[in-house]
């Protein structure tokens, strides 16, 4: 087979399975939790709410799906969003930056036609685009008029979106086929990201992910925040076990 062909055949098979991508691409094992994730949009879930600790893996996954989206679909789009600048760029983005880094590694061709920049990654050769947009009360349109065959909607730290965010939004997230994933510290118990796993859990596919499901979580981590709030705190729920307030 010459190499145009097993490019294309590569790219089929990881468009496919996001597993194989993050595997054979970025040279990294999942763990469990995140590799349950990826089968279940292997399997064509397209809306999936992950609640969780702090510090499972949650923005490492999101970052994963932005390559993997990118680089085997044509002309895709990909709106990212998070309550803060902070969360967004320099933790999202940083962490598709690592990542990229990786792929560089492994295979600098398909590295080297992602532009990675402040506000956007442009995946030159198939037409895709991420773009990173914060979500405040008085700029709800962060997610508003996204329309594409191949659409991911990333949505961090979703607990600390304002409604009126995903209110503007909901036409988008609306479009036939789209995939959308949310994920976050469960900090409040109303809203969007609340009611996924609530009232309107049927639309849903939803995993709780605590620190004790992580390996990148310390025990010392967990064993400090029961010792400074205490096991029965709201604190303790949201920050180890997942869990809405």
């Amino acid at each position: 087979m010459d190499d145009v062909g097993l490019v294309a055949r590569t790219l089929k098979a990881w468009g496919d399975d996001p597993r194989r991508f993050v595997r054979e691409a970025l040279g990294v094992a999942p763990e469990a939790w995140q590799d349950e994730v990826l089968a279940r949009i292997a399997k064509g879930r397209q809306r999936l709410a992950i609640r969780s600790g702090h510090g499972v893996g949650k923005t490492a996954l999101q970052a994963w799906l932005v390559l993997w989206f990118g680089v085997t679909r044509a002309d895709a789009k990909i709106p990212a969003t998070a309550p803060t600048s902070h969360q967004l760029v320099d933790l999202l983005w940083g962490e598709v930056a690592k990542w990229h880094r990786a792929l560089a590694q492994r295979l600098p061709a398909i590295a080297g036609a992602i532009d990675i920049r402040a506000d956007r990654i442009d995946f030159k050769p198939w037409g895709g685009t991420a773009y990173a947009r914060t979500s405040r009360r008085d700029q709800p349109e962060a997610l508003q008029g996204f329309h594409a065959d191949n659409l991911l909607f990333l949505i961090d730290e979703a607990s600390g979106i304002d409604d009126r965010v995903f209110e503007v939004a909901e036409g988008a997230l609306s479009t036939p086929g789209a995939l959308i994933v949310m994920a976050g510290n469960p900090t409040r118990a109303d809203g969007y990201f609340h009611r996924a796993f609530t009232r309107d859990r049927k639309r849903w596919w939803t995993r709780c992910v605590p620190c004790a499901e992580s390996g990148r979580v310390s025990k010392d981590y967990v064993a400090s925040m029961a010792s400074s709030y205490g096991e029965d705190s709201n604190v303790y729920r949201v920050r180890v076990l997942g869990e809405f307030p």
